[in-house]
This record gives C-alpha cells, sequence and structure tokens, in this order.
C-alpha cells in the first residue's frame, strides 16, 4: 500500500518550484516513484503533480540542439517528427524501453532523476554529450550527464531543483545501441557512435554503477578488451560477474561493427 501523502496540482513551473523540498517531491509517470514509495524506500509527506504542465512537455529545436522537455514520456519522445527527423537512435532506443505501461507513463525526466544504473537512457545520453536543465527559485543550473549521475540512483539534483529538460547538441550523433535484456531492465546496454566532429564514443551502460564512456580518433581505437577490464559487475539474477563481463566484450564489439556500418 502506499503511504499517506498530500497531493498538489500546480499550474505552472514557478509554483512547482515554490512547493518542493525534501519531503515534498516532482511526480511525473510515477512508474519509479510509486513502487519505491509502496516498498517504503521513499516516504515523502506530498507529490507534486507535473502532468499539468505543458511546458515540460515540449520538445524543439534550435540551431545547436535538441531539446526535450523533462515531462515527455518515452512514447511521445519516440513519436515526435523532431526526434524522428534528428535523433533517430534515440527514437529506436525509446521504443524498447521497458515495456507498453513504462513507455506510455514513464517520462525522460523520471528515468534519469532516478538514475537507475540499468537505463538504456543514461548510455545513450551520455553517448549524445547530452546536457540537463535543472531549476530552482535560486536560478538554473546546466550539467552534463556524467556532472549529473553521480551513482546508483543518485544524482546532482538538490531537493528543491526540478528537472525541466533534457538539450541533445545537432547534429545529433549517428551510430548503434545494443543490449542484452533477460529481465525486465537490460543486463548490459551498449552505445557507439560518431560524433559530428567525427570523434567515435562508446558507452557501456547497465553492467556498471554509472555509464562508461571511451572515446577514440577512430573506431580503431576503442579496444574491447580494455574496456571490459574497466567494467566490475555484479552476479545476480541476471547471470554472474564473469558472464556479464564475457557479453560486455561481445556487445562492444556488436555496437562497434554497427556503428562502423553506419547503423542510424
Amino acid at each position: 500500500m502506499l503511504p499517506e501523502f498530500t497531493l498538489s496540482r500546480p499550474a505552472d513551473i514557478d509554483e512547482v518550484l515554490r512547493e518542493l523540498n525534501a519531503d515534498v517531491v516532482p511526480y511525473a509517470g510515477g512508474t519509479e516513484l510509486l513502487l519505491a514509495m509502496k516498498m517504503g524506500l521513499l516516504v515523502p509527506s506530498g507529490l507534486v503533480d507535473l502532468k499539468r504542465i505543458p511546458a515540460l512537455r515540449e520538445i524543439s529545436a534550435s540551431e545547436s540542439a535538441i531539446v526535450i522537455g523533462a515531462g515527455a514520456t518515452h512514447d511521445e519522445v519516440a513519436r515526435h517528427e523532431l526526434i524522428q527527423a534528428h535523433a533517430p537512435l534515440l527514437v529506436q532506443v525509446e521504443q524498447n524501453v521497458g515495456n507498453a505501461r513504462v513507455r506510455s507513463q514513464g517520462t525522460i525526466g523520471g528515468n534519469l532523476c532516478f538514475a537507475e544504473p540499468r537505463s538504456d537512457l543514461l548510455a545513450l545520453l551520455a553517448a549524445f554529450d547530452a546536457t540537463v536543465l535543472l531549476r530552482s527559485v535560486r536560478g538554473d543550473r546546466t550539467l552534463a550527464m556524467a556532472e549529473f549521475v553521480l551513482g546508483p540512483y543518485w544524482t546532482d539534483r538538490a531537493e528543491d531543483e526540478l528537472l525541466v529538460s533534457v538539450a541533445i547538441p545537432r547534429p545529433c550523433p549517428t551510430g548503434a545501441y545494443v543490449k542484452l535484456q533477460v529481465t525486465e531492465r537490460p543486463t548490459v546496454g551498449v552505445a557507439a557512435v560518431r560524433t559530428a566532429a567525427g570523434r567515435c564514443r562508446v558507452v557501456v551502460g547497465s553492467v556498471t554503477e554509472v555509464p562508461l564512456v571511451v572515446a577514440g580518433a577512430s573506431w580503431d581505437d576503442i579496444d574491447a578488451d580494455g574496456i571490459v577490464a574497466q567494467v566490475e559487475p555484479v552476479s545476480d539474477i541476471a547471470g554472474s560477474a564473469e558472464y556479464k563481463k564475457h557479453i560486455t566484450g561481445v556487445y562492444v564489439r556488436r555496437a562497434v561493427a554497427l556503428a562502423r556500418d553506419g547503423a542510424v
């Protein structure tokens, strides 16, 4: 059962910011938050419903970036014409996040704020060199993904801050994302992309506490064995640590091969 809590439904972001504190937290899709509350891991005294704030669901483009409102659901991101035109690899990943319920209700901002280590989006957005915009009554902060995600379920978002949007630099990188998933979450996910500047970047997620980023001037600079040596997986229901190290190498090589061939 959910613990007792108050629920407010503000009409704009400014009103949200005035309400947030250590005991009052933002609520969007609720796919992670409500589960944590049912398990007793989070017991906030109040929730601030963000679903009635259109600004948090906007997706727009400037000359330098694609900007995705943190309240946009995975389905909304995957179906948006700007994302389909400029970031097809993100479309591919969003179409395979979780399950149909998660994709229709879960939001990109909620996914990032929970910093679940077995996340497709954390790895891909790190590969894209994406940034997040945090806002509070004290002002705005912009952080790179590596600065924002500090560890498993741990981000640099202060208790009075709201994740407003995610920005992906244009032109968006192209490449591939591959994953092995035998339970509800990926066992390993690997993004391999080529940036607009021609640099090659591989990001390993799900098997690490935070995404592991490796870059090189060409695909020949990406050492799969060296990447495997850096991951320190934990044995669990999805497989032993030794097995996860092995499949990390397999999926790094697979992602690089697809990216080299110009997947998307």
